[in-house]
């Protein structure tokens, strides 16, 4: 191998913390990978040089890999479940206190939110980091509302007469929504190329907010909503507390079908949830056509995985 690859392999190694056997296993078993890709790629018509950056690209970074070993090896700590609800309770407790209106809690709790988000991505997504990521991107749908009704003043501003702000105001809300859907898209790319159950947690809350936000649409919107939306509020916050219970039983289980059973509670959780909050009286045709496009949006990571290729050296997870 050359300096690259045999760098590579020292710097995965000062990261993995397992057993001195574990760790002889893994970078054994990763090499082995390596050098069938190498010779398959040699194969093609490609020189060594060629083949060894081919490679190096399809791989993740040393201390992200070593962070997979570590999850896929052992299970997560005690530490790891409470970080991970941590986040739900953070939120939770934003709307329990009806702070949601409060320009300083909000832009603290936010801020917390992408800082531990930025953090877990730095640390190659630790197990606790999915919660974190989710919530980060609910702040999608806030900023979505928000370059609606943008949108919807500089309309109605337009039929008056266009001027200068009107228009630039129209022409960036409109282009916020293809925007946030390609951030959304790719966020829920990245996520599947290592496990699709830990991109569904990553989606469980976004289902809940929208929700929310729609009650806070139809009492008038964010600055006059405050006082009539309470019931909501609660609702949102006991929602996000049984969603820490439920990422830190997921964070914890050793198996894949014990993290299944998770995201199905919390699919179940999240339907519960958009009853309690928006329009609790609807048929049984709604709630179905409801409880098919939340399952829908909650596991389309899983169909994403089947047609993404993962990176190599992608340890398995138990089964």
């Amino acid at each position: 191998m050359t300096h690259d690859l045999s760098a590579y392999f020292e710097t995965l190694r000062s990261h993995l913390q397992l057993t001195p056997v574990e760790e002889r296993e893994v970078v054994n078993e990763l090499r082995s990978h390596v050098e069938d890709r190498l010779a398959d790629l040699r194969r093609r018509g490609l020189s060594e040089a060629e083949a060894e950056r081919a490679v190096l690209r399809t791989l993740d970074r040393p201390r992200a890999l070593a962070r997979q070993f570590q999850q896929a090896l052992r299970q997560a700590t005690w530490h790891d479940a409470i970080v991970a609800s941590t986040a739900f309770l953070l939120a939770g407790v934003l709307y329990a206190m009806h702070l949601w209106d409060q320009p300083l809690a909000v832009i603290a709790v936010a801020a917390a939110i992408v800082g531990a988000t930025l953090y877990g991505l730095w640390l190659g997504r630790p197990a606790w980091f999915y919660p974190w990521a989710g919530l980060a991107l609910t702040l999608l749908s806030f900023f979505a509302y928000l370059a609606y009704a943008l949108l919807a003043r500089s309309a109605g501003t337009l039929g008056d007469g266009p001027d200068a702000v009107s228009l630039l105001g129209f022409g960036g809300a409109l282009l916020y929504f293809p925007l946030a859907l390609a951030i959304l898209a790719s966020c829920i790319l990245a996520a599947s190329r290592r496990d699709w159950l830990d991109a569904s947690l990553m989606l469980s809350p976004t289902a809940p907010v929208v929700a929310w936000l729609a009650v806070v649409h139809q009492e008038g919107g964010l600055r006059e909503a405050s006082g009539f939306v309470a019931g909501a509020d609660t609702a949102l916050a006991a929602t996000f507390l049984a969603m820490a219970g439920a990422a830190a039983v997921f964070v914890r289980a050793r198996t894949r079908s014990a993290k299944l059973a998770t995201i199905l509670a919390t699919g179940a959780l999240a339907l519960l949830a958009l009853s309690a909050i928006y329009e609790a009286d609807v048929s049984l045709t709604a709630l179905t056509a409801r409880a098919v496009l939340l399952f829908g949006f909650l596991f389309s990571p899983a169909a994403l995985e089947a047609v993404v290729t993962r990176p190599l050296g992608r340890p398995a997870s138990s089964d």
